[in-house]
């Protein structure tokens, strides 16, 4: 498959895949079907922000999502994990949280704080939000090429295009349809705020579900997994383990691993099934999958653009090195990795091919 057609075959399922994760969540307009996996959101609402550019309709579902649903959002988490992202990623973050916080009045103080993420330079020409599936801008949205549409609308969906003109970028007015549903906290894959709902936001319900998870953790370890610092994932594990629902076994001479007692009861009470009968959601690293797959996407973009094969092998190889660590990291089955001996002429599609066996893999992308 020529890297071009591979380029869009992989912008369709990752278009799918998140229709089918915002679904679980509640956006309208999507297969409803439950996942296996516990959901990131995150992780996911910041990968979904670049990939839904090439969908609006997506991309104004989950905004509809987040009026509705806002409270359930951890803004520190949200933070941590922005720290890796490039000045666009938290722009298009910072509009977002101003938006909501129009919206969704009642949570006005918890989002307006996150439009200080990133502003644009003040000589920064404003760009399209939205860009076809072949690359191109979207025809000239927002307050320039629409102009006349936006000023016939009505006050609140003008705020949409204005909002986002002031972080940089042009788009149409936003009409908030409000059809999203509640989150389904008691879904398999909705975990994550089911424990929200119990314990609250923050390290806490985040530890809570790594130890669910699995069969242990270090405090290190946890919390590069959930993306929470050191020091707070510490902290909240020597306060947890003050119940004793939180064992701590040592590990080595310094180490000391924290566990949950009677594991079975925990997910019973939560579930209210026998366990032996619980499918219990399989854990994975969202925040570096989503990494991973964001680089594949860039460098897809970059590759594009490039008409040398041997120019292509080498950018795709450097690529590798980064992608394959994180998604390694992320907990799913890897395919082979083309070797270091692969030559120039058949690196592209070695790369493609490694790239679709992550899509396929059980517990990855595909269906």
């Amino acid at each position: 498959m020529l890297q071009t057609n591979f380029k869009h075959f992989f912008l369709e399922e990752m278009l799918d895949f998140l229709w089918r994760q915002w679904s679980a969540l509640g956006v309208a307009g999507g297969a409803r079907a439950e996942e296996s996996w516990v959901i990131d959101p995150e992780a996911l609402l910041i990968f979904s922000l670049q990939i839904a550019r090439y969908e609006p309709r997506l991309f104004d579902e989950i905004l509809d999502w987040l009026i509705t649903n806002a409270k359930w959002i951890d803004n520190q988490r949200l933070r941590s994990i922005l720290k890796k992202k490039n000045n666009e990623t938290r722009r298009i973050i910072s509009a977002v949280a101003i938006l909501v916080s129009q919206e969704a009045k009642t949570y006005k103080r918890k989002w307006q704080s996150l439009g200080s993420l990133a502003k644009p330079h003040e000589r920064m020409k404003p760009k399209s939000l939205f860009f076809t599936k072949e690359g191109q801008s979207y025809p000239e949205p927002g307050i320039g090429s629409e102009e006349l549409r936006v000023r016939e609308s009505t006050e609140s969906e003008k705020r949409g295009a204005v909002v986002f003109q002031k972080y940089g970028f042009m788009r149409g007015s936003f009409i908030p349809r409000k059809s999203s549903k509640s989150t389904p906290i008691n879904a398999r894959s909705n975990i994550r705020f089911l424990l929200r709902s119990l314990f609250g936001i923050g390290s806490r319900s985040e530890c809570i579900l790594y130890l669910l998870t699995h069969d242990g953790g270090h405090p290190n370890e946890i919390a590069q997994a959930i993306g929470i610092s050191v020091k707070a994932i510490q902290d909240t594990l020597i306060e947890l383990s003050e119940s004793r629902l939180i064992l701590t076994v040592p590990k080595g001479k310094r180490k000391m691993e924290y566990r949950l007692s009677k594991d079975t009861k925990w997910w019973e009470f939560l579930t209210g099934m026998d366990y032996n009968i619980t499918k219990k959601p399989i854990w994975l690293n969202w925040i570096s999958l989503f990494s991973a797959l964001e680089s594949v996407w860039n460098v897809f973009k970059e590759v594009e653009k490039t008409t040398s094969q041997y120019m292509k092998s080498s950018k795709l190889r450097e690529a590798m090195e980064t992608i394959s660590m994180e998604f390694a990291k992320s907990n799913i089955g890897l395919p082979v990795i083309p070797g270091r001996d692969t030559k120039p002429d058949v690196y592209e599609e070695e790369f493609n091919n490694f790239i679709n066996g992550v899509l396929e893999t059980k517990y990855g992308t595909g269906r």
